[in-house]
């Protein structure tokens, strides 16, 4: 068997290893860490490929940048590029005379269509923004107003991708000015046409598009060509820690990003507890954010609360209880569903062929994921065979979650060799669940109440289960296991911890365990437990206290393999009594 109990220190980051390593510092604010392109090689790369001078005419002017388009992440990434970038001509002017406009170059920043700087950026444009606009007031001569296209010429424009694709007309035109490398003055509205002609403009622009993957996927599809011969980048939103250094280097990140804000030091202290934050917004122990909003919102939400020059501990911990309290309504309502009973979950007794699941839930514009319990029951009867989701007979089950039953079936018609017709059918459901479901992080949870079902041995229900299993009986990781561990909590807590009930989880999904203070606290007092199995037999042995296998004395396989026989042996019998009366009935009616 391979059963660990997790002591506190499992069950969330190493916290004491910032506080105690002097290795870890806080203060290493230099070593050329100047933009944010510093801790993203990979995007600094592509943009020092799309900012090189050689200026050939099928070089590719255009970058695709998945990253989030905001106005922060704009204003740094603006700030690494034209670190990137060389001094621009001045740009143009247009000179106005009689009925007759002429181009010439610009000779300082003051004409009408100069140069404002090498790298412009907009998370939303629309067709004047970008291109300018040709005005003629009634009674006045024409004016010619100057777009971003032309303020940023000769270097590098960032535009937010959402926006363009909502106006295909506008990033038409805008592809084929920057491929074309010149800007055709057009008129917006076809019935008015330009009033007089205006000269072309020389345009020596490159472009990054930024955008989510949803962005860049239309983008893809409506343009395949394109985005095939574009420069392509991510933005990495987690910092993998496979040593010290990359700590320090992920404190440097948060530094550098408060000094945008133009916030105070972050202090060591509040750097633990951002770090047990943080690891759990990434859902891995080895993972840490470097999302640009994520770390903006915890930074000014802390800055609230500081009351000497730093940031700290304290600061830090206000904020994060401030916004849990406000985004906590929709969780207490959901709450008192089970504490009032109206979703009844057993937390102390023992029931054969009941057990509780543990399931996430995610309401629509709710900004966190709801552990929820859930209490699935197994009867067993007989039948032919059939093991009845009733989920998906009543239309409420996804298609992972039927591939969880199916793969449930296949272990057990594989693990007991069954080369006939089960006697029995068994009919699996979720208690109490009125919409549809979907995953398999269920189904460890529904084999064992199967088998509990089939063995007649009852599940000690102060304990949860999540997991998903193969063929083979593994168990597998699943997702969102903090919050589900944390609702079966609420519920023990509510109803009155034991000092026996717990949850059991997948030994992979260890790494991903970021606890509340007050499970922590449970686990340290013996009141609660986390259970991390490797096999569907670990859990079962929990749940039953019987081993599902074991040659010298009783167990789970040889209960249900007896059972089996006997009802195959009774199904005999009544097949007998049944022919033998056929038999009797065919002889009366001949004679």
């Amino acid at each position: 068997m391979a059963i660990k109990q997790l002591n506190s220190q499992e069950v969330q980051p190493d916290i004491n290893y910032i506080l105690n390593n002097n290795d870890i510092k806080t203060d290493l604010f230099s070593d050329g860490l100047t933009n944010v392109l510093s801790w993203q090689p990979r995007v600094a790369a592509a943009v020092s490929l799309l900012c090189k001078n050689n200026n050939t005419h099928y070089r590719s002017r255009f970058m695709l940048l998945k990253a989030s388009e905001s106005e922060l992440f704009f204003d740094l990434l603006k700030q690494s590029v034209k670190a990137s970038l060389t001094s621009t001509t001045l740009g143009y002017s247009y000179y106005f005379s009689e009925n007759k406009i002429t181009l010439t170059q610009a000779r300082s920043k003051q004409d009408n269509f100069a140069v404002q700087d090498n790298c412009l950026t907009a998370t939303v444009v629309d067709i004047e923004k970008l291109f300018g606009c040709v005005r003629q007031p009634e009674n006045s001569p024409i004016k010619l107003q100057a777009g971003l296209v032309h303020q940023a010429n000769g270097g590098v424009l960032i535009l937010g991708l959402r926006s363009l694709l909502a106006q295909p007309i506008v990033w038409t035109k805008l592809k084929q000015m920057v491929m074309s490398q010149t800007f055709e003055w057009f008129s917006a509205d076809d019935s008015h046409p330009l009033p007089l002609s205006i000269p072309a403009m020389p345009l020596d622009l490159r472009i990054i598009l930024v955008g989510d993957r949803l962005s860049l996927a239309e983008l893809q599809e409506f343009e395949p060509e394109f985005y095939s011969s574009s420069i392509y980048a991510e933005f990495e939103s987690e910092l993998k820690i496979t040593e010290s250094a990359q700590i320090n280097d992920w404190m440097n990140y948060l530094q550098f990003i408060s000094r945008k804000l133009a916030l105070s030091t972050i202090e060591k202290t509040a750097f633990a507890k951002i770090y047990k934050h943080a690891t759990r917004y990434t859902g891995d122990q080895y993972y840490l954010p470097l999302s640009i909003e994520w770390i903006q919102s915890l930074l000014l939400n802390s800055s609230y609360f500081v009351q000497n020059e730093n940031i700290d501990e304290l600061a830090v911990s206000k904020a994060l209880e401030q916004k849990a309290w406000r985004e906590n309504y929709l969780t207490e309502r959901f709450h008192d569903e089970f504490f009032t009973n109206q979703i009844m979950i057993d937390t102390k007794s023992q029931v054969v062929g009941q057990i509780n699941g543990l399931s996430v839930i995610e309401y629509p514009g709710y900004p966190k994921a709801i552990g929820e319990p859930t209490r699935l029951s197994c009867l067993v009867h007989f039948g032919d065979g059939e093991l009845i989701d009733i989920e998906r007979k009543t239309d409420l089950a996804g298609n992972i979650h039927s591939k969880g039953m199916m793969i449930m079936q296949a272990f057990v018609m594989s693990e007991f060799a069954i080369n006939h017709q089960l006697p029995f059918s068994t009919s699996l459901v979720f208690e109490q669940s009125y919409s549809e479901i979907d995953g398999d992080s269920a189904s460890l949870a529904g084999l064992c109440a199967l088998i509990s079902a089939l063995s007649n041995q009852p599940i000690d229900q102060q304990l949860a289960v999540t997991g998903s299993v193969d063929q083979f009986g593994h168990v597998q990781s699943i997702g969102g296991v903090n919050e589900k561990i944390e609702g079966f909590f609420a519920v023990c807590q509510h109803q009155g911890l034991t000092g026996q009930q717990g949850v059991i989880i997948p030994a992979s999904n260890q790494r991903h365990l970021s606890l509340s203070d007050e499970v922590i606290d449970a686990i340290n007092n013996n009141k609660f437990s986390i259970w991390a199995v490797e096999h569907v037999a670990d859990a079962l042995y929990l749940l039953t206290g019987i081993p599902f296998k074991d040659e010298n004395k009783i167990s789970l396989y040889k209960l249900i393999h007896a059972r089996m026989q006997s009802m195959l042996v009774q199904e005999r019998k009544h097949d007998s009594w049944f022919g033998r009366w056929k038999k009797i009935a065919k002889s009366n009616n001949t004679q």
